[in-house]
C-alpha cells in the first residue's frame, strides 16, 4: 500500500503544480495517478483506457456538434461513452477466467473524465496538455517500476497491505517480487457491480439534481461495496472525511487556493493520513483502503465547495444511495466476517428503509427548493408566451 500511496501523493501533488502554473487539466486531477497504479497492477488496462477515452472523446465530439449538450451534459455523455468500453471489457476479462478486482471499477470512469477535460481546454493547448499527461503518467510509472523489487518486497513488502507486492498485481508478478499473502476472496460478482454503478450514478445525478449537493457519481456503491467486506473501511472513510474537510477549510484560508490545485492536495492528505490509519485498524485490503482515501478527499473537497448551508446534506443524501446499493448487494454477496450486513433480515431492512427516508427528510428539510424549468420558462421574455 506504501507504494501506491506514495504513487497517488506525488501524482496528485504534480498535477497540482502543474495546473497552477500552466493551467493543463491533463485529464483530471485523478486520472493520471489512479491509471499509473492501475498500469502497474494490470497492464492491460492502459490500453484499454487509450481506446476508451478516444471513444469518449469522439463520441463527445460528435454530441457537441449535433446537439446543445452543455457543462453537466457533457460530462455524463463522456462517463457512459467512456465507461461502456472498459465495463465491457472487463467483463468479457472475466468471463474468460482474468481475475480483476472490484475496484478495478472505478477506473471506468476515467476515459470518461480524460476525454471530458480535454474537450474543456483550448485546442491550442490541447498537445502540450496530453504530452504533459503522458509525461507525468511514465514518469510515476517508472518510480514505480524502481520500487517494487524482490529486496523491496522482502523488507517492507509487508509493512503495510500489499497492493504492488500482491499476486494478482502484474508489476510484482513479473520482477517475482510478490509478497506471500492470501489472496482476497471475491464477495460479489463483477455483472452486479457494474448494475451497481449504473444505479448509483442515475441516483446520484437525481440527487444533484433535486437538491443541489454533490455526493458524488460512485462513492456510495464503492462504500456499499466495502462495506461487505469490512466495515472498518466505513469507519476510516468517515474519519478520513472529517479530517480532510478540517484540512481543505485551513488551506483554502490560509491559501485562499481553490480548484483542482485544492482537490489533489486535499485528496494527497487524505491518502498520507490512510496509510496510519489502515495500520491502527482492522483492514487487510491495501487497495480498498487506498481508494477509500482517494474518495473521503474527493467527498471534503466537494463539502467545501458546496453553499454552507447544504453542507451539511452531503453524508445524509450519501447514505440515501448507498443505503439501497448495500441492500442490493447483499442480495448478491456472501460478506466477510467483518462485512455488514451478516444477514438480510427485517430488522436490517426495516433500518435501512427508515434511513433512506430520514436522509430525504433533512433533504427536504433544509434544501432550497430550485425552480421548475418550464415555469422559468414560461415566464421568460424569450418564450414567446408558450408554456
Amino acid at each position: 500500500m506504501w507504494i501506491a500511496t506514495l504513487l497517488g501523493v506525488v501524482g496528485l501533488l504534480s498535477v497540482a503544480v502543474i495546473t497552477q502554473f500552466t493551467g493543463y487539466r491533463l485529464g483530471g486531477t485523478i486520472t493520471v495517478p489512479v491509471l499509473a497504479i492501475y498500469t502497474l497492477k494490470n497492464a492491460f488496462m492502459l490500453p484499454v483506457f487509450v481506446v476508451s477515452t478516444i471513444a469518449a472523446y469522439l463520441g463527445l465530439w460528435y454530441l457537441r456538434q449535433r446537439t446543445l449538450i452543455y457543462g453537466r451534459g457533457e460530462l455524463l455523455a463522456a462517463f457512459i461513452i467512456g465507461t461502456s468500453v472498459p465495463l465491457v471489457t472487463i467483463l468479457l476479462l472475466v468471463q474468460i477466467g482474468f481475475v480483476v478486482d472490484n475496484i478495478v471499477f472505478l477506473g471506468s470512469i476515467l476515459p470518461g473524465l480524460a476525454a471530458y477535460n480535454y474537450h474543456s481546454i483550448k485546442p491550442e493547448y490541447r498537445r502540450n496538455d496530453l504530452i504533459s499527461g503522458i509525461g507525468l503518467l511514465t514518469g510515476l510509472a517508472i518510480i514505480g517500476w524502481v520500487l517494487v523489487t524482490p529486496g523491496t518486497a522482502s523488507r517492507f513488502g509487508s509493512v503495510t497491505p500489499p497492493v504492488l507486492f500482491s499476486g494478482t498485481a502484474d508489476v510484482a508478478v513479473y520482477k517475482d517480487a510478490v509478497v506471500d499473502v492470501p489472496t482476497e476472496p471475491v464477495v460479489i460478482s463483477r455483472e452486479v457491480v457494474a448494475g451497481l454503478f449504473i444505479i448509483g450514478l442515475l441516483i446520484s445525478e437525481r440527487i444533484r439534481g433535486r437538491f443541489g449537493v454533490r455526493v458524488g457519481v460512485i462513492t456510495a456503491v464503492l462504500l456499499a461495496i466495502y462495506a461487505l467486506t469490512n466495515y472498518w473501511l466505513i469507519v476510516m472513510y468517515l474519519v478520513l472525511f472529517v479530517v480532510s474537510f478540517v484540512f481543505v477549510q485551513a488551506v483554502n484560508y490560509a491559501t485562499l487556493r481553490y480548484g483542482r490545485v485544492l482537490l489533489g492536495t486535499t485528496t494527497a492528505f487524505g491518502l498520507v493520513v490512510a496509510v496510519p490509519l489502515t495500520l491502527s485498524l482492522p483492514i487487510s485490503r491495501g487497495l480498498a483502503a487506498f481508494f477509500v482515501a482517494f474518495l473521503a478527499g474527493i467527498t471534503a473537497y466537494n463539502a467545501h465547495v458546496t453553499g454552507p448551508f447544504e453542507r451539511r446534506l452531503v453524508l445524509p443524501l450519501q447514505a440515501v444511495v448507498f443505503v439501497p446499493a448495500l441492500l442490493i448487494a447483499r442480495l448478491f454477496a456472501t460478506p466477510e466476517p467483518r462485512g455488514v450486513p451478516q444477514e438480510l433480515t427485517f430488522p436490517v431492512i426495516l433500518t435501512g428503509v427508515l434511513m433512506v427516508l430520514g436522509g430525504l427528510g433533512i433533504g427536504r428539510w433544509y434544501a432550497v427548493t430550485q425552480p421548475d424549468e418550464k415555469e422559468v420558462l414560461s415566464a421568460s421574455v424569450l418564450s414567446e408566451g408558450e408554456s
